[in-house]
């Protein structure tokens, strides 16, 4: 169960490091997190863990299922949605979008993107929300080992519930 975990958290390290440094796409300094967010924690079993390349990541005890966001403000930026959903599809080998789907997310149009893969041979889910905000960029993403994706899959809608860029 230990290896499962540090397979997972690898995985997420590496969608929330490559992520940022792809989608931030600057060529001199660094993208700034977005300001005045609101948004609830995720409940239990999901708890904060500490990420540098990140806006903020909860891991469940339960799984190791995550839910994490990054958020860019730099207004040198403005790569499309697709670009922004490109940069964190990466990391996964034998990339499979599952489902892509254009809808309105904080007054914005945005997309939501069901895909599977492999990371260090282990099958995983991820599900990203990507939108664009007065000159921020934003990944919302929930991903997990495929066999445990579904089963907490309902505390990320809560968690796109509660969020609200200004």
């Amino acid at each position: 169960m230990k290896n499962h975990h540090l397979r997972y958290l690898i995985f997420i390290w590496l969608m929330l490091t490559l992520g940022a440094c792809v989608s931030v796409k600057i060529p001199s300094g660094t993208g700034t997190p977005a300001k005045d967010l609101k948004y609830a924690d995720p409940a239990a079993p999901f708890k904060e863990i500490k990420v540098t390349s990140g806006d903020k990541a909860w891991l469940s005890g339960k799984t190791g299922n995550t839910i994490s966001f990054l958020s860019d403000c730099n207004g040198n930026a403005d790569p499309s949605l697709q670009q922004i959903e490109g940069d964190s599809l990466v990391v996964l080998d034998k990339l499979k979008v599952l489902s892509t789907q254009n809808f309105e997310f904080n007054g914005r149009d945005a997309l939501r993107t069901e895909a599977q893969g492999e990371v260090d041979g282990v099958p995983v889910k991820t599900l990203l929300v990507v939108f664009k905000k007065n000159g921020c960029n934003f990944t919302l993403s929930y991903g997990g080992v495929a066999k445990s994706f579904e089963s907490e899959k309902n505390y990320f809608e809560k968690f796109l519930e509660s969020f609200k860029a200004p």
